[in-house]
This record gives structure tokens, C-alpha cells and sequence, in this order.
């Protein structure tokens, strides 16, 4: 990094914050709630819990932000878990958070693995398996919680009649430290559930913790995190951008949560919709993000109108909302 690229990135990191931070349209009272009537769909997100099986703090912040969202006022009907549910890949650490969100989760569960849960075997010596087998534990995992036979880390499901598609990492050739590799086989996947879940003109909400390179801000927040502009990164997203009401959710980048002020003049969105699809950038939830609000436990309501998706950032610790955070999307 040059010296004017980093000027660059501190300066738009003071911004994030201070922009996040000042009462910009309000910041409103602790109260999970929709923001209208006629929620056709609540769903909590959050990603990168990053779980340790003998650290506590960050299991406990999953037990509070889920006793928070089963006491809204407006029912959640599914929270996304939105990949590095690990921090390490260990077998310990997979089980530990599989039985917080069998015995607190409300609603369905969105399980997404993410580089941490398969890429990061071995690491730090906290594990000594392989990637290829910490891909099985997370299979084994995900059938165990889900009562499934997949034999592969992708999947589909619905809840109150909209299609969530979950896509994942497959080790190919040996995997990848942090990149996601995926065959064929769950591009297919991925075209075939787009066609039913759209076909009566509903959204639907493709769920992987990679987000794209160049969307989101991922280019200042953390430039290399993202799938790569390569022609594998092209059929993903050309896939998506077939079919109307498509709704990308990743985490990832730690970016945590920016203003729509922010966004704007630094480039740095959490959501927006590029060629027809909106991506939905995820904060970090269990350590800490990079830009705007910086602490654990936040992460986003995204409520589900017959003419619109509104996505708020919020909390679920403290229950605050962010208002200036808020996003909009009216469905065609």
C-alpha cells in the first residue's frame, strides 16, 4: 500500500465512523420491531461469529442477540448465520455453535459456512485436519441440525414461501486459504433454484459469505477479499442477473456498518444493486469490524413487503437501531 492509498483508507475510515456515529436521522429506541405493516417475511442476519469452543464471550453474544430477537415485537421468521461461524475449523467449535442455534435461535436457521469453517484448517495449529475434512464436518453438521443427506455445502430452503439458495465452498483441488471454489454441479444448482423461487415474481435470497470484488466498498474496506472479477465470478453472477428480485447476502469483510452518507461519497454501501441484483454487505458480528461501527453484535433486519425489501442495521446487543444505516428496495 502506497502512502496516498493509505491517507485514502484512514480517511475514509474517520468518516465511517464519525458518519455512523453523529445522530444522523436519529438513532431509535431498542425495540425490535418492523418498520411497517404488513411484513410479509422478518429475517435476522448476522455472519462471522467466529466461534471458539473454549472462548465464551462470543457464544454468549450469539445467546444474547438471539434472546433478543425471540422477544421482538414483530416475530423473526429466520436468521441468516451468514459463514465463518468458526474462527478456526475445529470439530469443537462447529458443535458449540450448532447447539446455540438448535437451543436459541428463533425461527428457521440460514446456516453459511465460510473460509473460517473449511480454509482455515490447521490454522494456528488449533486443528490438525484437512480441508477436505473439515468440508465433511460441516456437512455432517448441517445434516445432523437439518434432519438432510446433502452430500455436498449447498443447499435451498423456504420459509413462508420465499426461497433461501446457500451456496459454499467445495475444496477444490485442495481448497484455498480464504477464496471459495465451486463446481459446476452448484452453478446448475444455483440457475435451477433462481427459475422456481422467481417464477411468481417473489424474491429470492442467495446466501454465501464471500461477497464480489468491487461491490459494497469491498474494494476500501479490504480489497482482495472478494470473489474475483475471473469468469467463474462472471457465471455467479451472470446466473443472478437472469431473474428479477435477486438478493445477494455475504459477510466476510468485517466492514461493519457505514451510513448512507458514506456510502455515497466514499463508495462504500453496505447494500446496492448492481445490473438488477442487490448485494447485502454484512457486518462482523463476533470480533471486531474496519469502518463505522466498529463492535461486535451487529448486523441487519431485512424486512420483506409486497412491494419492497427495507434492510436496517441494528445491534442485537444493545437493541440499537441505525438508522442512517437504512436502506430501501422496491421489488419489480
Amino acid at each position: 500500500m502506497d502512502f496516498s492509498e493509505f491517507i485514502y483508507k484512514a480517511q475514509a475510515f474517520l468518516v465511517a465512523l464519525f458518519m455512523t456515529l453523529i445522530p444522523y436521522k436519529g438513532v431509535e429506541a431498542p425495540v425490535m420491531k418492523a418498520a411497517q405493516d404488513n411484513c410479509l417475511l422478518n429475517v435476522s442476519m448476522i455472519s462471522d461469529t467466529h466461534v471458539e469452543a473454549d472462548y465464551p464471550f462470543r457464544t454468549g453474544f450469539m445467546k444474547q442477540g438471539f434472546s433478543r430477537m425471540s422477544n421482538a415485537v414483530t416475530p423473526v421468521d429466520a436468521v441468516v448465520i451468514c459463514g465463518d461461524l468458526t474462527n478456526y475449523a475445529d470439530e469443537p467449535s462447529l458443535a458449540k455453535i450448532y447447539d446455540v442455534v438448535k437451543n436459541y435461535c428463533p425461527g428457521q436457521a440460514v446456516v453459511v459456512a465460510g473460509n473460517h469453517d473449511i480454509g482455515h484448517a490447521g490454522d494456528r495449529d488449533k486443528t490438525d485436519i484437512t480441508r477436505e475434512e473439515a468440508l465433511a464436518n460441516v456437512i455432517k453438521y448441517h445434516n445432523e441440525f437439518y434432519g438432510d443427506n446433502c452430500e455436498s455445502n449447498y443447499y435451498s430452503l423456504e420459509v413462508n414461501g420465499y426461497k433461501f439458495i446457500v451456496l459454499g465452498d467445495e475444496v477444490i483441488d485442495g481448497g484455498h486459504w480464504d477464496a471459495v471454489s465451486m463446481t459446476q454441479e452448484q452453478l446448475d444448482f444455483l440457475d435451477s433454484e433462481l427459475a422456481q423461487g422467481t417464477a411468481e415474481g417473489k424474491p429470492v435470497f442467495v446466501c454465501c459469505h464471500w461477497p464480489f470484488d468491487g461491490i459494497n466498498g469491498e474494494d476500501t474496506v479490504w480489497d482482495g477479499s472478494g470473489i474475483e472479477e475471473s469468469e467463474f465470478a462472471y457465471q455467479v453472477k451472470g446466473i443472478m442477473e437472469k431473474y428479477q428480485n435477486v438478493f445477494y447476502i455475504s459477510g466476510h469483510m468485517h466492514g461493519g456498518i457505514r451510513s448512507e452518507k458514506v456510502g455515497e461519497d466514499y463508495n462504500m454501501p453496505m447494500a446496492e444493486t448492481v445490473n438488477g441484483v442487490t448485494y447485502i454487505s454484512l457486518p462482523c458480528y463476533g470480533i471486531v469490524n474496519w469502518y463505522g461501527i466498529t463492535w461486535s453484535g451487529t448486523g441487519a433486519q431485512m424486512e420483506v413487503y409486497a412491494d419492497k425489501v427495507i434492510v436496517r442495521p441494528i445491534n442485537y446487543l444493545t437493541g440499537k437501531w441505525y438508522t442512517n444505516s437504512a436502506y430501501s428496495f422496491d421489488l419489480v
